[in-house]
């Protein structure tokens, strides 16, 4: 049984809104964040954004949150005047995402859409340790805290998006162990695979 989407959801798809370029889109954060939130979307795509946003604004501090989203966006200093901390910009999806649901028809989410991956999070734990000299001890650690706090399945989704962030080349070993845990966490086809460009010939 698989997800929904054979592709990204929930707030690592968000974050593929936030491109190098994204101001030509938007005129801000939340103009951005309504774009993507378009009347035809599939709502558990909203609904799993709701998840992963309500579950970092939760359980995770501001600042945990911050280096989390900054990881997996293009757009360097995100957070400033306009959203001052990672738990308002959180609390701002959730709001947004709200306020869709209660104009937009709802299908609850299915078995495989709530997996949340807590019987890999060793495996998840496992990668995070490869990458400390790749993505910082700080990063690191807050993508410990989401496996921890949150979920395995969103810091794993999170990690993805950051070495696609990097560009950080991956051999094939490592390139396949994470395709494993992907197919674990139910991910469709498409999810892990968009690294595969990053694997060292």
């Amino acid at each position: 049984m698989q997800r929904f989407t054979e592709d990204d959801f929930g707030l690592t798809w968000l974050m593929n809104s936030f491109h190098a370029d994204w101001t030509s889109c938007a005129g801000s954060e939340v103009g951005a964040l309504g774009l993507a939130l378009w009347d035809e979307l599939d709502p558990r795509q909203v609904m799993s954004l709701r998840r992963d946003a309500a579950s970092l604004m939760e359980r995770l501090p501001a600042g945990t949150v911050e280096r989390l989203w900054d990881s997996g966006v293009e757009f360097p200093g995100f957070f400033g005047p306009r959203v001052p901390s990672g738990t308002l910009w959180m609390r701002l999806i959730v709001r947004e995402c709200d306020a869709w649901l209660s104009r937009n028809r709802t299908v609850p989410l299915g078995k495989a859409d709530q997996e949340e991956g807590f019987d890999h999070a060793d495996a998840v734990l496992g990668e995070l340790e490869e990458e400390v000299d790749h993505l910082g001890e700080e990063l690191t650690s807050a993508l410990i805290q989401c496996v921890r706090c949150c979920t395995p399945d969103l810091a794993f989704r999170i990690l993805l998006q950051a070495l696609e962030c990097k560009g950080q080349q991956i051999d094939r070993s490592r390139y396949e162990r994470l395709e494993g845990i992907g197919t674990n966490l139910r991910y469709g086809k498409f999810l892990v695979s968009r690294l595969e460009h990053l694997v060292t010939r």
